[in-house]
């Protein structure tokens, strides 16, 4: 019988083995002739093939391409229950695993979704396994790129480090390498215990994130993190100009220059107010000269000094009179003239409706037009 392990139902598909060939060829005969049902389905019993005689048709060799989200792999180290690989597993662990398959089959009906190839998931790990012991575990199979366990940040303790989730990733240079591990780890008793034992499979990827990752890091593989240093503020300050420098951009400010001392400024407070008191001088000078008071004798009495005559032209109260009038503010009409207004326009609009009116009745008198029983 085949069996569909991703639909975890069979193919109806199967295959019979005689021990003598003439006993197939009469079974097949005696169908021809009366055909087999089973469950109100006709069966339909054809010679098997041998895979090496197989023939493809065209047009479905056409349709198979290259399995880009590398699919083949997603059911590598799954375990169901009632399997041989599932003796001795706990009942929480078989309902994991279960959980786990679930999530990934609802992933993968999206395109977005692959399966990777160099990247493992690895899940039912103790609280207190770190990053280093899982890199020393995995190390043993191959090269590891990076290790990386998922914690909560919420619960972090003194030293800042978050409490374990339970699962986290590990990525290796070479795809052999991640399946010897894979096959090595999953469902090993003697890693963590027999009871909680480890739940190892390729790791479901976003296609999106990923690209953005290696936009980002192109060279992810290759490097290493831990080779890296993070340099000051002051370190990375000098280098920029060190290179700003190299390629001329870096101004040099402006010698200074040695100035007289007439050009220096004047530091005694002294000669600061008597500058100020000559400017205060020179303003009411030009306030004075606009105002020539008119003097009656050339002796220089006091007494008959007159007030001084503002000129019309030149006055300040003559040239707002000129603008109000610009304006037409003084040709504005009072109260009274506004009624009388309002009682001329009312007069005259009322002898127009009485000239009307009698034109009116003046046409009527005029006509006589017979009437149809008027005989």
């Amino acid at each position: 019988m085949v069996y569909d392990n991703e639909k975890d139902r069979p193919k109806g598909i199967a295959f019979l083995q005689f021990d003598e060939k003439s006993d197939a060829d009469s079974c097949l005969e005696r169908v021809k002739v009366k055909p087999m049902c089973i469950g109100g389905r006709t069966i339909a019993v054809k010679k098997a093939v041998d895979s090496k005689q197989m023939t493809i048709p065209e047009s479905k060799s056409a349709k198979s391409g290259k399995d880009n989200r590398n699919l083949h792999l997603a059911m590598e180290g799954v375990i169901k229950e009632g399997t041989n690989a599932a003796a001795g597993i706990s009942k929480a662990d078989i309902m994991k695993r279960k959980l786990a398959l679930e999530a990934k089959k609802k992933k993968l009906k999206n395109i977005n979704f692959f399966v990777s190839t160099d990247r493992l998931c690895v899940r039912n790990m103790p609280s207190t396994f770190s990053e280093t012991d899982l890199k020393q575990l995995m190390s043993k199979y191959g090269h590891v790129v990076q290790v990386k366990i998922m914690r909560d940040i919420k619960q972090a303790n003194s030293a800042g480090i978050g409490k374990s989730k339970g699962y986290g990733f590990v990525q290796f240079s070479k795809h052999e390498a991640a399946l010897a591990a894979l096959r090595a780890t999953n469902n090993n008793p003697s890693i963590f215990t027999a009871q909680k034992r480890p739940i190892v499979d390729f790791s479901i990827e976003n296609s999106g994130i990923v690209n953005a990752r290696s936009k980002k890091k192109p060279d992810f593989k290759t490097e290493d993190k831990s080779s890296k240093v993070k340099k000051s503020f002051n370190q990375r300050w000098k280098e920029k100009r060190e290179k700003r420098k190299e390629s001329g951009a870096l101004k040099k400010p402006p010698a200074k220059t040695q100035s007289t001392p007439s050009s220096k400024p004047d530091s005694n407070p002294q000669n600061k107010t008597v500058s100020n008191k000559k400017k205060k001088k020179n303003k009411t000078q030009i306030k004075d000269s606009n105002i020539q008071p008119k003097t009656s004798d050339s002796k220089g009495d006091s007494n008959n000094v007159k007030a001084p005559s503002v000129e019309t032209e030149s006055g300040a109260q003559p040239q707002k009179l000129a603008k109000r009038k610009k304006k037409g503010k003084s040709d504005r009409p009072n109260k009274k003239q506004k009624r009388e207004k309002e009682q001329g326009e009312e007069a005259a609009f009322q002898k127009l409706v009485q000239n009307y009116k009698g034109k009116l009745e003046s046409q009527d008198q005029a006509r006589t037009f017979k009437k149809w029983y008027d005989d």
